[in-house]
């Protein structure tokens, strides 16, 4: 399963690689030699059973230095840790492992920062627990004033029981100005989801979700009342064989995501929505990484009859097409449906170092990346033209610190000459699948 972007904050601060943090020429020389003794230490916190179930490495059976890598990789991924060693002990008849443990604090109070091109910065308390119970649950609640006024609760199990059976939920109170159609926007927002693996690298979910807008102009909601109820559900499968969740530097992950709203189910609306994601991890030399991303989004229905015009995507800006300001660009490249290319180029500068805060760590570092964002959006086959195909250059700094996760700043040029400069949270191939971007 794909983690939450506020997951995310945590998993994309662990060091770069798991093979980093292997010794290898030290467990090299016991490759095939027959594991006697598997020892763990460190997990103040986490219970035992969540770092076991993670280990395939197995007592009794010869030691595989690969096996021993996703092993590793499995409880990086976790966001737990801040790091993970593993020493070979030496036996006469066999070797031994000991896996040590350092934590990320279990609970964080902090304070959150948030921002998009549309409505600027939000900030406020924040409290969030990455390892709740022990058990690698994530809670998180927070209230953030300034562009966006925010009230959200953020939760996640993702691992309950059987292959990865998870539980998310999401709930949040959003007020805001929506700056291309002129209107404040008071929104509401419940979502659960249910998901598993299937197999090693499948992924499928379920959900249900209620969604409500107000605004305060006539003309935009569905209903006369200028007040929509949308109800939705909602089904996932994917594809997932990342050698990171964090901070990818190899595989694939892809999505096809569905969502039915209204019609039979109630409420406003009626139409379907079908999300196609797919993006490549494609390592280069040493630790620099091409990451290409494709994501393109479908929907059924007339915009201002089926599908509200609040729903519809607007091109530009950070976490779209770089080089446009979303103002700009947003207000006359838009539409029900979207299509976005992404490469990046990505350069590892300072490599990250877990930085000891008494007995726990909280990790950092740099990387610079050169990227192009091709898009267009469209309502009608008619607007599915050559020359509302966007395109924008441009380079940037990507800076991993804690309680912002992956802050971008970009300097990027449009076809129109004007260079611009753009601001990020979140890893753009997560932040274009937003509604507010």
């Amino acid at each position: 399963m794909r983690f939450k972007p506020l997951k995310m904050l945590f998993l994309l601060l662990l060091p770069s690689t798991a093979a980093a943090q292997l010794d290898e020429a030290a467990l090299e020389p016991h490759e095939n030699v027959t594991v006697v003794d598997i020892t763990i230490s460190g997990n103040n916190v986490t219970k035992d059973y969540v770092i076991w179930r993670e280990i395939h490495t197995k007592v009794g059976e010869p030691f595989q230095l690969e096996l021993l890598r996703k092993d590793v990789s499995r409880l990086d991924n976790l966001g737990i840790f801040a790091s993970v060693k593993v020493v070979p002990v030496e036996y006469a008849i066999g070797v031994g492992l000991d896996f040590h443990f350092r934590e990320v604090p279990w609970i964080i109070p902090y304070v959150a920062l948030r921002y998009n091109e549309e409505n600027g910065w939000s900030g406020g308390p924040a409290v969030s627990s990455v390892n709740l119970l022990g058990r690698d649950m994530y809670l998180s609640g927070r209230v953030l004033v300034g562009g966006v006024n925010t009230f959200e609760v953020d939760f996640s199990w993702p691992w309950i029981t059987g292959n990865h059976v998870s539980f998310d939920f999401l709930g949040a109170h959003l007020v805001r100005d929506n700056v291309i159609l002129d209107f404040e926007e008071s929104s509401y927002e419940i979502t659960p989801w249910v998901g598993t693996f299937i197999g090693e690298h499948g992924r499928a979910r379920v959900g249900v979700s209620w969604f409500r807008m107000h605004s305060d102009s006539a003309g935009i909601t569905l209903s006369d009342d200028n007040v929509d109820n949308l109800h939705r559900v909602g089904a996932a499968m994917g594809y997932d064989n990342r050698d990171s969740w964090r901070n990818p530097h190899r595989g694939w992950w892809h999505e096809v995501q569905v969502f039915k709203t209204g019609g039979r189910l109630g409420g406003d609306g009626d139409f379907w929505t079908w999300d196609f994601d797919l993006e490549r991890y494609q390592p280069t030399w040493r630790d620099q990484t091409l990451v290409m991303g494709l994501l393109t989004t479908l929907q059924t229905g007339v915009v201002g009859v089926d599908v509200p015009s609040y729903l519809q995507y607007f091109m530009g800006g950070a976490n779209s097409i770089r080089g446009y300001e979303y103002e700009e660009l947003g207000s006359v490249l838009f539409g029900k449906n979207q299509l976005i290319l992404t490469l990046e180029y990505q350069f590892t500068v300072l490599p990250i170092r877990a930085l000891p805060i008494w007995k726990w760590a909280i990790p950092a570092g740099l990387q610079v990346a050169i990227f192009s964002d091709t898009g267009t959006a469209w309502s009608s086959d008619d607007e599915f033209t050559r020359d509302r195909i966007k395109t924008g250059i441009g380079a940037g700094l990507r800076i991993l610190i804690p309680a912002v996760d992956v802050a971008r700043f970009d300097i990027a040029v449009g076809e129109d000459g004007k260079v611009v400069f753009h601001f990020g949270i979140w890893p753009k191939l997560v932040a274009q699948r937003f509604r507010i971007r």
